[in-house]
């Protein structure tokens, strides 16, 4: 079992990037209304950009930072403007509560906005050296040994402990089997049972362990690490890496399809795959090469 983050289509987030998107989106409601504006700032917002630019250099960053707090003053007043000569119509409240949310929030601010046509993204942590953060929502896979993919499903953010019981309830679901024996990544703690099926860790073996015991509980674990070329095929060839689907629900088809199209793939390959000597393998009835659910518990 493992977890891994599918990522929203947007962009990075950051507090200028949302103050310039605002502006552009209060200037194009004024604009289809027709709703007076004391001042667009165009001028103003040109030498702004161009003060922006650059901000890791030394000599830049005092001139950005400033440029940056410009940039928030300017689309609080045409947020305001906004609210107040939209009188009557109620369409864009929703749109200006979203805004003045975005406007509020600061560097520890809890249940920020990162977007702002998709105000549900969660930002996730995994603790990768390449990428600290990631926007979007949790996947977690359950994958036998033999390379069959289980049970995928969607969550929001939660601890990857518990995820594990709604988990193997829809691998139950789904196969009319129970999971014996899990085995889950390093570094996270958590119930070492759940439901009858054993939570086992990769770690170093107990004193009392047989040598028969320490080389299977080895073997066990080589193959769970399996999972992370799993996950990047699922990623790379079977769109699991972006949700291009707007909103919660929309989106939690996505790791469904892609695993059941893993899973196509890879029997169609075991069935077909050709011998060493140049003759294709015989097709054995209900094994597929040892990729038969019989063998996948």
């Amino acid at each position: 079992m493992l977890s891994t983050v599918q990522e929203k289509n947007i962009t990075y987030p950051t507090d200028a990037k949302l103050h310039k998107k605002i502006i552009r989106k209060v200037l194009n409601i004024v604009h289809k209304l027709e709703l007076p504006l004391r001042q667009s700032y165009t001028f103003v917002l040109k030498r702004i950009y161009r003060d922006q630019r650059f901000r890791n250099h030394p000599k830049n960053r005092q001139k950005a930072v400033r440029a940056d707090r410009k940039l928030r003053t300017i689309s609080g007043r045409l947020v305001r403007e906004l609210k107040r000569n939209l009188g009557d119509h109620s369409g864009y409240i929703e749109l200006i509560e979203r805004f003045e949310a975005i406007l509020s929030q600061r560097r520890h601010s809890g249940k920020k906005i990162y977007s702002i046509h998709e105000p549900e993204v969660q930002c996730i942590s995994k603790g990768k050296e390449h990428k600290k953060y990631e926007f979007g929502n949790k996947v977690s896979i359950i994958r036998s040994a033999t390379g069959i993919i289980l049970g995928a499903q969607s969550f929001r953010n939660e601890y990857d402990g518990h995820t594990i019981e709604a988990l193997l309830a829809q691998v139950e679901r789904l196969t009319q089997r129970k999971i014996k024996i899990l085995v889950r990544r390093q570094g996270v703690s958590g119930k070492k049972e759940v439901n009858g099926t054993q939570i086992l860790i990769p770690d170093v073996s107990k004193p009392s362990d047989s040598r028969y015991q320490k080389r299977k509980k080895h073997k066990l674990f080589c193959k769970r690490a399996g999972i992370e070329s799993t996950i990047g095929h699922l990623k790379s060839d079977h769109r699991l890496g972006r949700n291009f689907y707007k909103g919660i629900g929309r989106g939690c088809c996505e790791h469904t399809i892609g695993s059941r199209c893993y899973n196509f793939k890879k029997s169609h390959e075991s069935s077909f795959e050709p011998a060493q000597n140049g003759k294709r393998n015989a097709k054995r009835e209900g094994s597929m090469n040892g990729f038969s659910l019989s063998n996948a518990f």
